[in-house]
């Protein structure tokens, strides 16, 4: 195609690691491939000591990844070389390479989410007024923005000022792949009756996600109901792709002091046909994050079938109608969280309603149409809007 364009994504990590903004990035680098472009993801290899770069081949996108330790001025002179239309700039660590004159006018800034004050809560350290210089500093040098969610955008805008470009664009889903299924396939994968009621939680198993608010949540189900049983879907290491503390061996440890190990289950990252058939079959998602700049899982989740029970942050009422496709609750509120559980577990009418509604509000979240909106963009910056 003759306008096809050069596109370099530049990320902190990429596929294989499986975290929300991973998925984002490969399902629009895929599609951008398959529209005849020419696309590159350049990112970090996730092991330390290993010194030597690797590139493959997936689903037409080329890999790069990087040893961690130069890894941001190793993804700079990678662009030098490659000579990019275009960069798709997701890495926080490579930022200031990318912010110089001479390139910055064709980068575009793709900011998830916004963490300011949230750095304890949601990383688990308190490094507040470092992370947050740090966070600014890695952000701030750009004109040109992308932010899936209003409620990014306004905390991208108290971070940077209001007199920068930035389009809000959504995550979406393939609703091809993601819709209900009736296969089981995870409750025979965890050896479970097909009668049994599984709560989930899908994503990064880390503590400023809320997994271990889900468990303390989902915990009294799981002492009175012999049938209920809770699973943990996602890479039980989070430190070394996000910088979140993992919450998965604090879960563990406390089921056992509670007894109920044996209603808790983990698997780890599934594909995605496999991951919708376990969406489907779970009652409720829980994703109670202290911050989140959109949520893909809920949106998975939804486009299944099933409800989301969440917590007001970010960008998560923005997905979740309450009372229509889930229900919402302030954050922190974990007494809140399970009287909203019960609420669903309890009435077959509601979930079967909330059900129905959450199946065709995913269908406004095309992939399709949201590549065509972040290529839209690309044209605009190279066009110089």
């Amino acid at each position: 195609m003759d306008d096809s364009l050069n596109i370099l994504h530049v990320a902190d990590n990429s596929y294989p690691s499986i975290g929300g903004v991973e998925r984002v990035i490969h399902e629009v680098a895929k599609r951008q491939a398959s529209m005849g472009h020419r696309v590159t993801v350049v990112s970090q290899l996730q092991n330390f000591s290993s010194l030597r770069s690797s590139t493959f081949q997936f689903e037409g996108v080329t890999y790069v990844k990087l040893p961690r330790i130069v890894f941001p001025y190793l993804a700079f002179a990678y662009s030098e070389r490659l000579n990019p239309d275009v960069v798709h700039l997701n890495s926080y660590l490579s930022s200031s390479f990318f912010s110089k004159w001479g390139i910055k006018e064709k980068v575009v800034r793709h900011i998830h989410d916004v963490y300011t004050s949230m750095f304890q809560k949601y990383f688990g350290v308190n490094i507040e007024h470092l992370a947050s210089k740090l966070e600014k500093r890695w952000t701030e040098r750009f004109d040109y923005y992308m932010v899936p969610s209003n409620s990014t955008k306004k905390k991208l805008s108290r971070l940077v000022g209001n007199h920068k470009k930035v389009w809000v664009i959504p995550n979406g889903v393939d609703t091809s792949v993601f819709r209900p299924r009736h296969e089981f396939l995870l409750k025979r994968r965890l050896g479970l009756k097909e009668h049994a009621k599984l709560v989930g939680f899908v994503g990064r198993i880390a503590l400023g996600k809320g997994a271990f608010d889900t468990y303390l949540a989902v915990r009294p189900f799981l002492e009175r109901d012999k049938d209920t049983y809770l699973v943990y879907i996602g890479p039980s290491e989070t430190l070394g792709t996000s910088g979140q503390k993992s919450a998965l061996r604090k879960i563990i440890r406390q089921a056992v002091l509670d007894g109920l190990s044996s209603k808790l289950r983990y698997v780890p990252p599934l594909n995605d046909y496999e991951l919708a058939s376990a969406y489907s079959e779970l009652e409720v998602l829980m994703l109670p994050s202290v911050s989140e700049g959109f949520g893909l899982s809920v949106l998975e989740a939804a486009a299944c079938g099933t409800p989301s029970v969440v917590y007001d942050s970010g960008s998560l009422p923005e997905l979740v109608d309450d009372g229509r496709t889930g229900l919402i609750v302030k954050r922190g509120d974990v007494h809140g969280l399970t009287l909203a559980l019960g609420t669903i577990l309890g009435d077959n009418r509601l979930r079967e309603e909330l059900s129905h509604n959450c199946v065709l509000k995913a269908k406004r979240y095309d992939w399709d149409n949201v590549v065509s909106e972040v290529t839209s963009v690309y044209r605009q910056v190279l066009n110089g809007s």
